[in-house]
């Protein structure tokens, strides 16, 4: 194996590993990264071929990052097969699967505390249900705070990353350093 393949599946792995970290499978990394690492878009043979997959799992990979949004199908004129590339801009995809995942998590939390609320009224009063629905309440107006904030973040296309400091730059300092060694 040729030492720009061998970079290639590094890179797959580690971006499959994040993925994986993330709740998705690994596989979806895997695929994602051989397509955005390319120069031209790839035939899903290809890519079972390169990662040592089934036809099957990369099918079904394609089929759900291509349901994310972060891999679309590429026709080629006269070509019989189906081409696959890489969405490379990160904020889009970022702001897709935050605006999905996290969006359909924090309806769930918002139901989920006004059923709380709801049943904890129907109770008998006593200091234990006050204490609860004042306990519920705080935790509803969080989920609401934590919503608008996501949003924002989702609307805005923007982080500030001012938080960290220079750590992007010393990173970028770091990798340069070993680049020149």
């Amino acid at each position: 194996m040729d030492s720009l393949r061998e970079a290639e599946l590094l890179a797959a792995d580690a971006i499959g590993d994040v993925i994986e970290h993330w709740g998705f499978r690994k596989a979806l990394g895997r695929v994602w990264t051989v397509l955005y690492l390319d120069t031209e878009p790839l035939p899903a043979a290809e890519l079972a071929e390169r990662l040592a997959m089934s036809a099957g799992a990369v099918s079904m990979a394609l089929t759900e990052l291509q349901r994310w949004g972060v891999v679309r199908r590429v026709w080629r004129p006269g070509e019989r097969k189906e081409y696959f590339e890489a969405e490379t801009d990160f904020w889009k995809m970022i702001s897709k699967v935050v605006s999905e995942r996290e969006r359909f998590l924090a309806d769930s939390v918002r139901t989920r505390l006004e059923q709380a609320r709801e049943r904890a009224e129907r109770g008998p009063r006593s200091a234990r249900k006050d204490h609860l629905l004042e306990r519920v309440g705080r935790l509803s107006a969080f989920a609401n705070v934590a919503q608008s904030v996501l949003d924002s973040f989702i609307q805005s296309q923007r982080a500030d990353f001012q938080k960290f400091g220079n750590l992007l730059s010393i990173a970028r300092a770091k990798v340069g350093a070993r680049r020149a060694s």
